[in-house]
């Protein structure tokens, strides 16, 4: 004997369902029925809602747009519609609900009522909104970034996105870059080499790839770019094009450029005195009386070449750390030259400089400025063949002016523009020895302190060293 099938009981079963609210309304929007889900979901009990317009679960705002009945209309003639918005609890609290309204028909096709059914998605919603909100704070930040030009290319390597660092590395407005390829960053020659498409390939396999070299901005001039390019993927790991992020290091890059420079001029100038003085030293040991005194001068000679690209590098060390002290005081300059002269070696023929007298107050790094008298007056002498030196320091309007004149052999035309950069020592002075870091030191040492420094000298009757300050000097750090 079967047993019989129990009874199917929809209303029971709808009523049971509490993770849904599940309602029917009658053809103008009143609420007929109420489940356990509905109660739980918006607060009010079967008795409170049913009999009850369901317009009552919107906000007054949608309720004066009309949203309910154009959602019961929509369902009317569509057979459904569905609406995503912030609905009303009894106790006024908002949540947001995901609404489904389909049309019920009776026997002659004729709209009877509608169901409704409502979820809360009220935390997706909220997670929703924190990411997009969290990732246009990205958008933001990355945007306002300036220190790295920061990109985003699509799969080809056309620009889809332009940060302000991008604009301030590079050149060009956002407007100008979006939709054109990355590739017009690199040099002509790197883009026939197909260097951009074989980055993207990389980064494509590897998931990044890094390359450093020389890129081109607007205008044609270079940058050392540090360039790193990422692989995108979406949420079921397809790539979806490249992040890539630049940065300058243009300054890195000349700096180990300079200091490679440094190092390799150090080795070629100091190794020339340093044999002189090692083989005339050898000599001497079994030289005869009469090659004796001249053995001893050929190292002395060195031995003072030695000692002025000592105190060359002593300066050049001075220049570039003095600026850290940052310590300014207001003192006599006058007064400091003739101090700083007195105190050299004694060795310079100190008696044919002529010093300046009377008080002229500065206010100004005192010992960046005893290293650019020394430097300045050690040069004269060196460079005057034994002629006078006039050390001046006189108030011209605003201005300090500081200037070291000699009579001597002078410096060549074409030595002028660049005799205060580092390592240049000139036609006229190579012959002397030296690091060619003397007068860069100077230089750095005066702007420190936002003075300038202009040299004026004619081939066979001299060499005029002027420094300008200001009355008030405050050191820059470097």
């Amino acid at each position: 004997m079967r047993t019989p099938r129990p009874h199917f009981d929809a209303a029971r079963l709808i009523d049971q369902v509490v993770d849904y609210a599940i309602i029917a309304l009658d053809g103008s929007g009143t609420i007929e029925s109420w489940n356990s889900g509905a109660e739980r979901l918006k607060g009010y009990s079967a008795d409170e809602a049913i009999g009850r317009s369901f317009s009552m679960f919107y906000s007054e705002e949608d309720r004066r747009a009309g949203l309910p009945l154009a959602l019961l209309e929509e369902a009317r003639l569509k057979g459904r519609v569905e609406s995503r918005g912030w609905r009303v609890r009894k106790d006024g609290t908002r949540f947001w609900g995901d609404v489904v309204i389909t049309a019920l028909h009776d026997d002659f096709g004729m709209v009877s009522g509608f169901a409704k059914v409502t979820r809360d998605l009220t935390g997706e919603h909220e997670l929703q909104e924190s990411l997009a909100h969290s990732e246009e704070r990205f958008r933001f930040l990355v945007s306002q970034v300036k220190d790295y030009a920061i990109i985003a290319l699509d799969l080809s390597g056309t620009i889809e996105s332009w940060n302000a660092g991008a604009h301030s590395l590079k050149g060009y407005s956002a407007d100008e870059a979006i939709g054109r390829s990355f590739s017009m960053f690199y040099s002509e020659t790197d883009r026939r080499a197909g260097l951009p498409l074989r980055l993207l390939d990389e980064a494509r396999t590897a998931g990044s790839v890094e390359h450093t070299g020389w890129r081109i901005r607007k205008d044609g001039s270079r940058f050392w770019g540090d360039v790193v390019i990422t692989a995108l993927h979406d949420d079921i790991g397809q790539l979806t094009g490249f992040a890539k992020v630049t940065r300058d290091l243009t300054e890195r890059k000349e700096l180990e450029e300079a200091q490679a420079s440094f190092l390799g001029t150090l080795a070629h100038d100091f190794r020339g005195p340093i044999t002189a003085v090692k083989g005339f030293a050898e000599l001497l040991r079994d030289a005869p009386q009469d090659k004796r005194e001249d053995f001893l001068q050929h190292i002395e000679t060195n031995a003072d070449r030695l000692l002025k690209m000592m105190m060359d590098l002593v300066n050049y060390s001075t220049a570039h750390g003095v600026g850290a002290t940052n310590r300014t005081e207001t003192f006599d300059l006058a007064a400091l030259a003739r101090e700083t002269v007195a105190t050299m070696p004694v060795d310079l023929d100190l008696p044919r400089v002529a010093v300046p007298q009377g008080q002229t107050l500065v206010t100004a790094n005192k010992s960046a400025l005893e290293r650019v008298l020394v430097n300045l007056v050690s040069n004269a002498l060196k460079y005057s063949d034994n002629g006078p030196v006039a050390v001046d320091v006189v108030r011209a309007g605003d201005l300090i002016r500081l200037s070291v004149s000699d009579q001597g052999r002078g410096v060549a035309a074409d030595d002028l523009d660049r005799i205060f950069n580092e390592f240049e020592r000139g036609a006229m002075a190579t012959e002397d020895g030296g690091t060619g870091l003397g007068l860069s030191s100077v230089k750095r040492l005066v702007e420190g302190q936002g003075g300038s420094v202009y040299i004026t000298s004619l081939v066979g009757q001299g060499t005029t060293v002027t420094v300008e300050l200001p009355q008030t000097s405050g050191f820059a750090s470097f």
